[in-house]
């Protein structure tokens, strides 16, 4: 426990280091070996986030919870884009000496896809870890595939990891209220994403209609998340990053022609200027 410990901040670590430990070994008293291991995990994720500033009492830790959904969200339909092009790359090349980078890369893109179906049906906790590893498996895969080293991937994934830390890194009791799914609606999530990384790559769907492939995607998405999702965003920042990662997906997969560009950020800009006019007129209200 000690070096968990270690992981707060000194200042942190002296005014609430013994509640910390006290609850800790209460929590871990005849417990398994896995049940000790995700009491560490919490421990250290609730360090990471002290020394980020990214506690739920302050402002950082409200704005990531407002922006968590759709950064998932945008990673997941990021993940999908990708097992795509790693389907394609196989039929039109087939198997190199790369497999084993190349299986890294399409096993880590289906894990983020299986997180975000998770985190999006009312899972969030399993599901954010699980995006992240995924992504930080083909963060790895990208690096080590394209022989450029850890700078060109962090120059072409490293926005995503940092969108797939969001969710992660969310303070537990900010995290987003969606609500849980049955089995049976994650299951079928699950498979009909699955359908549609398949089915878009062997049939391809004629202009306009091959935007569908990331639009639909993205409204299911949407939809999973519900209104609790769009609810917390009370800030023109919090809007923003939370629309722009998923309008710079449609626009770099095709979905969405360029001379639409320019109307989807316009649109995006609307909803930021409104919500913070809404804001100044309803008085002073907790930021995110």
């Amino acid at each position: 426990m000690s070096a968990l410990m270690k992981l707060y901040p000194a200042a942190y670590r002296r005014e609430f280091g013994e509640e910390i430990a006290d609850a800790y070994r209460e929590a871990t008293e005849g417990a398994g070996r896995a049940a000790r291991l995700r009491e560490a995990g919490d421990v250290a994720g609730h360090a990471l986030r002290m020394r980020l500033g990214l506690g739920s009492a302050g402002r950082a830790g409200r704005f990531l919870a407002a922006v968590a959904p759709f950064a998932v969200l945008a990673v997941g339909v990021h993940a999908l884009s990708s097992t795509r092009l790693v389907i394609a790359a196989f039929q039109v090349v087939g198997v190199t000496g790369q497999l084993g980078l190349a299986f890294l890369h399409g096993s880590g893109a289906v894990v983020t896809l299986v997180g975000a179906v998770l985190a999006l049906t009312g899972r969030w906790g399993a599901g954010a870890w699980v995006a992240l590893a995924g992504t930080v498996a083909t963060f790895a895969a990208m690096a080590l595939r394209l022989g450029m080293g850890l700078e060109f991937a962090a120059v072409t994934s490293g926005p995503l990891l940092l969108l797939a830390l969001m969710p992660a890194l969310c303070p537990p009791d900010l995290r987003p209220a969606l609500r849980p799914k049955t089995a049976a609606v994650t299951v079928g999530a699950t498979a009909v994403v699955a359908v549609a990384a398949l089915a878009s790559t062997w049939w391809q769907l004629p202009y306009p209609l091959d935007g569908l492939r990331v639009a639909a995607p993205v409204a299911a998405g949407l939809l999973l998340a519900g209104r609790p999702a769009f609810a917390r965003l009370r800030t023109a920042p919090a809007v923003l990053v939370a629309g722009l990662p998923l309008v710079a997906l449609v626009s770099f997969t095709g979905a969405l022609h360029a001379l639409l560009l320019p109307v989807a950020l316009g649109m995006l800009l609307a909803a930021a200027a409104t919500v913070s006019i809404r804001r100044r007129r309803g008085g002073s209200r907790p930021s995110v």
